[in-house]
């Protein structure tokens, strides 16, 4: 599910419509949406565990294209 959400908020969805598209898998929540509170959360502690774990999260280089710049 973070997988997930981080690639909507990539792609520029706002959180708040992201966590309509989430659904709860288990748990006493299960089968709701997230809150965005709890989706802000989780999405800024991965982004805070990327920044520490720094290039070993990057994907390797495309070698089609060897010129594009990776982002985090």
């Amino acid at each position: 599910m973070l997988t997930f959400a981080v690639a909507l908020k990539d792609k520029g969805v706002p959180v708040p419509e992201n966590a309509k598209k989430l659904t709860i898998k288990t748990g006493k929540n299960a089968g709701k949406s997230p809150s965005v509170a709890s989706l802000y959360r989780v999405l800024a502690e991965a982004e805070a565990a990327a920044v520490d774990d720094g290039p070993a999260l990057r994907p390797p280089p495309d070698p089609a294209h060897p010129n594009t710049e990776i982002r985090s």
